[in-house]
């Protein structure tokens, strides 16, 4: 027998009301924004699909805090937020080990701890760094969430990775870069 109760994620929250984020490095976004101009593109598209998700019910927005569209994403969830246009919801950072930001550039360093400070809930899932820990974070993410916002274009990588296990496990994907796109 189904039961009526919502599914709780690991997180303790319904996980109807949790949208993960998954995209590019700066630097993979040459080939889309070769003049530079990625952040403010991106955070121009990514807007009104935050507002449009906090109007159907989401509250938290899983960030994996890699330097990129994981931190532009978590920053403009944060501003729709302070702003008043969105102002229930919630970043949630999903550090994939302690001391992720180590290598981060001034400006992302900053947007990390900006971050940081001001997410609802911070999950570390490890101690140190190992070779998998970036596909358990996506996986982690995927697991906790009913919706990935992504930033692909089929180039290689964790995102393309993250998307398809986001597709095997049957969520809904909101891709900015191209929805005719074929992810798969």
């Amino acid at each position: 027998m189904l039961s009526d109760r919502p599914e709780i994620n690991f997180l303790g929250f319904e996980r109807s009301v949790c949208a993960a984020f998954t995209g590019y490095r700066p630097y993979k976004f040459i080939t889309s924004f070769p003049q530079g101009e990625a952040r403010a593109s991106v955070a121009d598209m990514l807007r009104p699909v935050i507002r449009e998700l906090y109007e159907g019910g989401m509250r938290y927005f899983l960030s994996g805090m890699a330097d990129g569209f994981d931190l532009w994403a978590a920053s403009e969830v944060l501003a729709l937020r302070d702003s008043g246009d969105c102002p229930y919801a919630e970043v949630v950072a999903v550090v994939p080990y302690r001391g992720q930001a180590r290598g981060y550039g001034v400006d992302a360093k900053l947007l990390y701890d900006h971050v940081m400070r001001e997410a609802c809930r911070v999950e570390v899932l490890a101690e140190q760094y190992y070779p998998e820990c970036f596909h358990h974070r996506n996986a982690f993410m995927v697991n906790n969430a009913s919706c990935v916002v992504c930033y692909y274009d089929g180039q290689s990588g964790g995102t393309r990775h993250t998307v398809r296990l986001a597709h095997r496990n049957g969520l809904r994907i909101i891709n900015l870069c191209a929805s005719q796109l074929d992810l798969f």
